[in-house]
């Protein structure tokens, strides 16, 4: 695994935002540079990405967790698997760069309330989440993404 931490597509990039390029995953997404990255290998191919700016009193941040997937549809027994909660609300169809996806509301026993955005490109499960609140916040930063 090649990591994306300090690497560069070459995209402009504006001021206020940094890039994060795993050429390893294939993809590229800006991030607000008041957030700090961290990878966190997985094992058996995945890799979670966290994007965070831990305050006094609050966390703002996001994470992108990526594991290697064969088929192109997100199963019930998938989700149930990476959701032990089994919550899934106001579940939409959505596209990332042009791979097709799903955004919805769930539930983590640690983080409470959460906005997810899950997608499959290129062999891989792509499962984006944030604090509920975030889930607006989260969706522009997506709209950066670009697979390469």
């Amino acid at each position: 695994m090649v990591s994306g931490i300090g690497q560069t597509s070459g995209r402009p990039v504006p001021s206020d935002f940094a890039e994060y390029y795993n050429p390893h995953y294939g993809f590229s997404i800006l991030y607000p540079n008041n957030l700090t990255v961290a990878e966190h290998n997985e094992g058996g191919g995945a890799i979670t990405v966290t994007f965070e700016n831990i305050g006094q009193k609050t966390v703002e941040g996001f994470q992108i967790f990526i594991v290697p997937f064969i088929g192109d549809k997100i199963t019930d027994a998938r989700f149930k698997q990476d959701i032990p909660s089994g919550v899934r609300k106001n579940l939409k169809n959505i596209k990332v760069d042009g791979a097709t996806g799903a955004s919805f509301y769930s539930t983590d026993g640690i983080l409470g309330d959460t906005a997810e955005v899950w997608f499959i490109h290129g062999g891989y499960l792509f499962e984006a989440n944030t604090f509920k609140e975030y889930d607006t916040w989260l969706s522009g930063i997506l709209s950066s993404w670009k697979f390469l």
